[in-house]
């Protein structure tokens, strides 16, 4: 059962795991495993903490009409969010692994190793199951704190008035279970491209650090959706 090494090794083994996928790279199943957990997360919290937290924060806004707030309540209660949730992230896990996998392809092709897609599609769906214990760890935190705003960043070391500011938003993307996949992620680039670990390493952190900041510079100018 190759399929289940490869799943439990890339959390303690992630070079051994991808050495024995040089000849034939192996992502159907964890491809499979990462899409099904994150379909069952979102059952579970988009209706029970989710939608209920939206709901309180729509009807806590003086500014929107106790009319509308109430038919946006009953549109929110109903099954269609849920739906539109699932199919969502059916289609959006592997469309995002596949964006990933193209980014780095393009990045480490250019820099002169020979990179293939399908080996760096693999490397992103190998590190998409560093989400699995992170979110084992978190959903019971938001049932607990009953909201989803839960996290396990450096975030937390600020005071909750910096909320919306760009240093939380910065810290709160730099998360231990984030890194932990960047580090598999490189040393799959790695292994795969031939690239040195080092140079592996500044390549995937170093894209990261430019995505974060500018998402956290947007995120000053178009405030929207759950953190």
């Amino acid at each position: 059962m190759k399929w289940l090494n490869d799943i439990l090794g890339i959390y303690y083994q992630p070079d051994k795991v991808f050495e024995g996928m040089k000849d034939k790279p192996r992502w159907l199943i964890p491809l499979i495993v990462s899409v099904v957990f994150t379909l069952i997360v979102t059952a579970i919290i988009l209706p029970t903490i989710i939608m209920p937290e939206q709901i309180a924060n729509l009807a806590r806004n003086p500014d929107i009409p106790a009319e509308q707030v109430e038919a946006m309540q009953a549109n929110m209660s109903g099954p269609i969010p849920l739906i539109v949730g699932l199919v969502g992230n059916l289609f959006m896990v592997p469309i995002g692994l596949l964006l990933i996998g193209l980014i780095f392809w393009g990045i480490f092709s250019m820099q002169g190793h020979k990179a293939k897609f399908a080996d760096m599609f693999t490397v992103a769906v190998l590190g998409s199951l560093i989400n699995i214990p992170g979110a084992i760890l978190k959903v019971p935190l938001m049932f607990i704190k009953e909201t989803a705003k839960v996290s396990t960043s450096l975030g937390l070391m600020l005071p909750v008035e910096m909320e919306e500011g760009f240093l939380v938003r910065l810290l709160n993307h730099i998360d231990f279970f984030t890194i932990w996949m960047l580090v598999v992620m490189a040393i799959g680039f790695s292994v795969f491209t031939g690239a040195p670990r080092k140079k592996s390493y500044w390549t995937v952190f170093g894209c990261w650090a430019v995505f974060i900041l500018i998402l956290s510079a947007a995120g000053g100018l178009f405030k929207f959706g759950v953190q």
